[in-house]
């Protein structure tokens, strides 16, 4: 049997409330505080929770902060993937990226607590640096699979994609954190605008000096 509503709440409501409420704790610490500010105990202060709720959601506090981190991930490839999906199928890189970066942009500005917990603040963590890495290699995976669609690239040139979109993506992730704190000084449009333009030069010259390559 289930168990019976409390005050018109399902359990199963509460509990995912009550989780929900421990990941944005998280998230609050983290980006305010860092990693060493956030401690189990911390986080439960924060979300008003007694720590049996805590362990009622997650194992740890490692396996609490990887599932902030991996959302995070996961909504800035989905905003991305929105981008992409707005530009349309017939536009060209240039523009693709473009529409890509301004739906990442703008969900980085929504909530920049979001931005500076996954490019920043995980790095002062061993299981989130590990987190971290692997999204970089995702996202540059990803970034490989769409300058693919564009340009015909010849296997024997694998390396060098790899290398501008890694490049791409490590260039994103220090622009977006000096953007973000007001170093870079320029509108969201305007990094977008410098982004799809970095994107497209590099990989224009990366596909053009692998088609050389390829008649030698």
């Amino acid at each position: 049997m289930s168990p019976r509503p409390y005050g018109g709440v399902t359990a199963d409501r509460r509990r995912a409330d009550r989780r929900a409420a421990l990941l944005e704790a998280a998230l609050d610490l983290l980006a305010a505080e860092g990693v060493r500010g956030t401690s189990l105990r911390a986080v439960c202060a924060r979300a008003g929770l007694n720590p049996r709720y805590f362990y009622e959601n997650f194992a740890d506090l490692d396996a609490l902060l990887t599932e902030v981190h991996d959302r995070i991930v996961t909504e800035v490839a989905e905003a991305a993937a929105q981008g992409v999906a707005a530009a349309g199928p017939d536009a060209g890189l240039r523009t693709t990226v473009r529409s890509a970066a301004v739906a990442a942009l703008g969900m980085s500005r929504a909530d920049p607590r979001k931005v500076r917990v996954m490019l920043v603040e995980a790095t002062a963590s061993p299981v989130l640096r590990e987190r971290q890495a692997a999204a970089r290699r995702d996202y540059t995976r990803r970034v490989i699979e769409y300058a693919r669609t564009f340009y015909d690239i010849p296997p024997d040139a694998d390396a060098r994609v790899q290398f501008v979109a890694t490049m791409l993506v490590a260039g994103w992730n220090e622009n977006v954190i000096a953007w973000l704190d007001g170093e870079l000084k320029t509108t969201l449009p305007g990094l977008a605008d410098m982004f799809a333009d970095a994107a497209e030069a590099l990989a224009t010259h990366a596909a053009a000096h692998a088609r050389e390559n390829d008649r030698l």
